[in-house]
């Protein structure tokens, strides 16, 4: 199991991620890759997985306050559903105009105590992300399948708390108007 308290590990993952590297981690929902959320970070994302530019990431974080500069462009309206709803299964986005790999589709906060810690020792305590499989397929499911599909990246494997429940409610606003494009595990009222 990874520990995240070695020191020479968080350096050899820092390392690693400022050149661009992926890993992969457990969340409360899905196994997720990730990247630091830069050009070539989201690059690699995109290349490992074969994604379509088309298909944002997300980023995420342990908390909003560490994710609000990528929040910039986002309406009032957002800041008060991350206070209610997070950390939790909803991810906020607002439409997107650009389709290159910098564009992100929106942003999260898990309730999830494993990618809290790893985020914690992550330097900025952001990743940009997305669900751990190659585009169109699945998700992987364990940490044995990952490193079968994906030898050359990092395997976050501190997962102590169950993964795989309902997916994140996914809700675009546009100025105060809230649109569910994914009803999952969050019912916003």
């Amino acid at each position: 199991m990874t520990n995240l308290k070695d020191s020479f590990f968080i350096k050899k993952l820092n390392e690693h991620l400022s050149r661009g590297g992926i890993i992969a981690f457990p969340t409360d929902t899905v196994w997720g890759l990730g990247a630091l959320p830069t050009r070539s970070g989201a690059d690699a994302i995109f290349e490992l997985k074969h994604r379509p530019k088309e298909k944002h990431l997300i980023i995420m974080s342990d908390s909003l306050e560490h994710i609000k500069k990528y929040m910039s462009d986002y309406p009032n309206k957002a800041f008060g559903l991350a206070e209610k709803y997070w950390p939790g299964a909803l991810t906020i986005g607002i439409p997107v105009a650009e389709t290159d790999s910098m564009s992100f589709g929106g942003v999260r906060v898990p309730n999830y105590k494993p990618f809290q810690e790893l985020c914690s020792v992550i330097d900025g305590r952001c990743l940009a992300t997305t669900s751990a499989n190659i585009s169109g397929q699945p998700p992987l499911t364990s940490a044995e399948e990952i490193r079968k599909q994906f030898p050359d990246i990092i395997v976050i494997d501190n997962a102590f708390d169950k993964i795989g429940g309902a997916p994140s409610t996914v809700a675009i606003l546009n100025g105060d108007e809230i649109k569910i494009v994914r009803q999952g595990a969050v019912e916003i009222k």
